[in-house]
C-alpha cells in the first residue's frame, strides 16, 4: 500500500519481518496555526522502517523531528519498536495504555518468567523443545525492539487534546492486555490498531499467570467483551493497522463471531471424535500443517476457544499426571454463545 491522505489522517505503511506484512502508522496533520503532529504507532525498529515512516512525512512536507506526539495502540514490536528512536530524534511524548508495560515484560522476560511460562506451557502439553522453538524468535526482537517508558499512562475514556482532532481512548484488551483504540467523535472516524482489522480475525495471545497455578485471564473471552464495547459507535472510517481503510464495523464483529463459532465446533468434534485431549493434541489436529512452525500462536488460538467453551459449560478440564485434558460435555449450538445485537 502506499502513502494516502484522508483529510487531516497520513497513512503511512512501513514494512515488517512478520507475516502480517506492512503495518500503518497514522500521522494527524497539525490544523492551520498549530505544530502539533501526531503519530499513531510506529512500526519496527529497523532502518528500513524507519527511511520508510521518514519517506512517508517527507510526502506531507514534514520529518520524524517534527513529531510532537506519539500514540500507542498497543506495545508490540510492529507498533511500538521505533518509539525510543522517535522520541531521540524528535523529544516527542509517548502515551500508551497503563499495560503496556505487562506486554513489554512478555516481549524480554526475565528468568522467573520464563520458568513459570514453561511450567504453564507443559501443562497443556508442551515438551521443554516445544517452548524452546515457540520462543526462539525473542533473540531477534532484543535486536530491534528497544523498550522504553511511558510519559504518559492512558486509561478508558481519556481524552487525547489535540487541536480540532481530540480523541476518546477507548481500552480493547484481548489481542494484547493494554490494547486501545482512538475514536474522533465530531468526525466518526476510528483508529483500530489490531483491534478490528479488515483481512484477518486477530489473534487473542494467551496470557500467562503470576505462577503456573494461576489464575489466567480468558482473552478471547475479554476479546469479544472489548467487540461489544464499540458495536453502539456510529463509525463512518476505520483506520486499522493492517489493511486498507474500512466501513461497518459491525458486519466485521458479526464474521469474526461466525468464524469464531465454527471454530468451536471444530474442536468440539476433535474431542468429541478422540475423547479426553491436551490443549497440545487439540492444536495438532486444528492447525494440522502450521503448529509445529506456529507454535504460540496456535496454542493462544485453541486456549481462546477452550476457554470460552469451558466458560460457557460445553467442556471440562482435569488435570492427569500434571498435564490439563479437556472433554466434551456439549456441541454448542450456532448462535447461542453469540447473541444478536441490533443497532
Amino acid at each position: 500500500m502506499a502513502v494516502k491522505r484522508f483529510g487531516r489522517i497520513l497513512r503511512i505503511p512501513t514494512p515488517t519481518p512478520f507475516g502480517v506484512g506492512d503495518i500503518n502508522s497514522y500521522v494527524i496533520l497539525p490544523e492551520a496555526g498549530s505544530d502539533q503532529l501526531v503519530l499513531i504507532d510506529t512500526g519496527v525498529g529497523t532502518e528500513e522502517a524507519w527511511q520508510a515512516l521518514q519517506a512517508g512525512l517527507n510526502e506531507a512536507g514534514y520529518g520524524i523531528k517534527d513529531i510532537t506526539l506519539l500514540l500507542l495502540t498497543h506495545a508490540h514490536t510492529d507498533h511500538m519498536g521505533q518509539a525510543s528512536r522517535i522520541r531521540e530524534t524528535s523529544d516527542c511524548e509517548i502515551w500508551g495504555h497503563e499495560n503496556v508495560s505487562s506486554t513489554i515484560a512478555s516481549f524480554l522476560p526475565s528468568p522467573e518468567r520464563i520458568e513459570v511460562e514453561r511450567a504453564v506451557l507443559q501443562r497443556y502439553g508442551f515438551s521443554a523443545q516445544m517452548y524452546d522453538k515457540a520462543y526462539d524468535y525473542r533473540a531477534y526482537i532484543a535486536d530491534i525492539f528497544k523498550p522504553c517508558e511511558l510519559d504518559r499512562e492512558l486509561k478508558d475514556n481519556d481524552v487525547v487534546p489535540i487541536k480540532g482532532f481530540d480523541l476518546k481512548v477507548i481500552h480493547t484488551p484481548g489481542h494484547c492486555p493494554e490494547e486501545v483504540v482512538f475514536w474522533q467523535a465530531q468526525s466518526q472516524q476510528m483508529f483500530s490498531g489490531d483491534h478490528l482489522l479488515p483481512d484477518v480475525t486477530p489473534v487473542c495471545l494467551l496470557e500467562f499467570p503470576e505462577t503456573p497455578e494461576g489464575e489466567r485471564i480468558h482473552t478471547l473471552s475479554q476479546y469479544y467483551g472489548s467487540a461489544d464495547k464499540v458495536l453502539p459507535y456510529e463509525v463512518r472510517y476505520i483506520y486499522p493497522s493492517h489493511g486498507d481503510v474500512f466501513q461497518d464495523h459491525r458486519q466485521l464483529i458479526v464474521g469474526y463471531k461466525l468464524s469464531t463459532e465454527r471454530r468451536l465446533l471444530k474442536i468440539a468434534k476433535i474431542l468429541e471424535k478422540g475423547g479426553e485431549q491436551t490443549p497440545l493434541e487439540v492444536g495438532q489436529q486444528l492447525f494440522p500443517k502450521v503448529w509445529e512452525e506456529q507454535l504460540y500462536a496456535v496454542i493462544s488460538e485453541v486456549m481462546g476457544h477452550l476457554d470460552l467453551l469451558l466458560d460457557e459449560g460445553y467442556v471440562t478440564a482435569k488435570e492427569v499426571a500434571g498435564v490439563v485434558h479437556y472433554a466434551l460435555l456439549a456441541t454448542p449450538e450456532p448462535g447461542v454463545i453469540f447473541k444478536s445485537v441490533t443497532y
